[in-house]
């Protein structure tokens, strides 16, 4: 037993403690561009309208309530590109009274984004105005 070497364990020295900065202004930033993201890209907030049936007389109110939603979500990407915000409320707008009005209105604004000759940007008001005046 004495011929034998006794073993040697050995261990690597730490590495050396370099010190770390961070910018706060830039990690500040970064917090406000993802709650700008949420706000732009997340879901919507509050109650939207009720389903528009085509009852006349509800139509006023859906529209105020649309408006409403709008006005609380402006932020979002949804409800600042006119397009969108045409689809959108299209989804409240169901029963067999209004299908055939809503599908008209969708179809119209398909065919001015993607007309050949002059398509309308999906920004341009003119589709909300469409909606609004076709209500």
């Amino acid at each position: 037993m004495d011929d034998e070497e006794t073993l040697q364990y050995f261990t690597r020295d730490p590495l050396p403690l370099v010190p770390i900065q961070i910018n706060m202004a830039e990690a500040q930033q970064s917090t406000e561009d993802d709650e700008e993201t949420r706000a732009t890209k997340g879901s919507l907030k509050g109650s939207p309208p009720a389903k528009f049936d085509g009852d006349r007389k509800m139509a006023k109110k859906f529209l105020n309530d649309f408006k409403t939603y709008k006005f609380l979500n402006r932020k979002n990407e949804t409800m600042r590109i006119p397009a969108n915000r045409v689809a959108l409320a299209l989804t409240f707008i169901k029963g067999e009274h209004v299908q055939d009005w809503a599908h008209k209105v969708m179809k119209n604004m398909e065919d001015r984004l993607e007309s050949t000759l002059n398509p309308m940007l999906e920004t341009n008001e003119y589709h909300w105005d469409y909606f609004e005046d076709a209500f």
